[in-house]
């Protein structure tokens, strides 16, 4: 199984999710909002100092199909070049917001030069009601070529216990028996 985490970095969750996975020795894949990149650099330093991967996720995590065109274009750019400074070295590696990327995301990628990365598994973990248990549940039996979708950040949430990802720390704490 591929672990990929979006919406970070978080100051309070990313560091934990990072100390659980250099515990038990796995790579994961962080895609990084630009905003929260320029606010906190040094947890973008870490996950790339630790071996993880890092990709973009937007500046401002829009739905990107929602955009116009030039909209989309700015808001991708923009959030590859924060994750790039903040890191730097460049960033190919992008996933949009929410999955979704319409016209105006495939415009954008395309004039970027991006492609963008799905995932197999969304276990919800965004989900006010979600829970450790369960999550860990819904990851056990997953083949190693499967693409999990975390989350070690919150951005948009439409319910404030939504910014909560202490549960998502816990999930991997259970998934790999700490």
């Amino acid at each position: 199984m591929r672990l990929t985490f979006d919406d970070g970095p978080d100051p309070r969750y990313t560091p934990q999710v990072l100390d659980v996975l250099a515990e038990v020795g796995v790579k994961a894949t962080f895609f990084c909002v630009g905003r929260r990149a320029l606010a906190w650099p040094e947890i973008i330093r870490r996950i790339a100092a630790e071996g993880h991967v890092v990709g973009s996720h937007t500046m401002t995590h829009p739905d990107l199909s929602a955009l116009d065109p030039l909209a989309a274009i700015r808001n991708v750019r923009n959030g590859r070049r924060a994750v790039e400074q903040a890191l730097g070295t460049p960033v190919p590696r992008f996933r949009a917001p929410f999955g979704r990327l319409g016209v105006s995301g495939q415009i954008a990628l395309a004039v970027l030069r991006m492609e963008p990365e799905h995932w197999d598994l969304d276990p919800e973990d965004w989900a006010p009601e979600a829970e450790a248990t369960a999550l860990a549940a819904k990851l056990r039996h997953l083949g190693p070529d499967a693409v999990v979708l975390l989350h070690d950040g919150a951005e948009a949430p439409t319910d404030p216990r939504s910014l909560d990802r202490s549960q998502t720390v816990e999930a991997l704490r259970l998934l790999f028996g700490l």
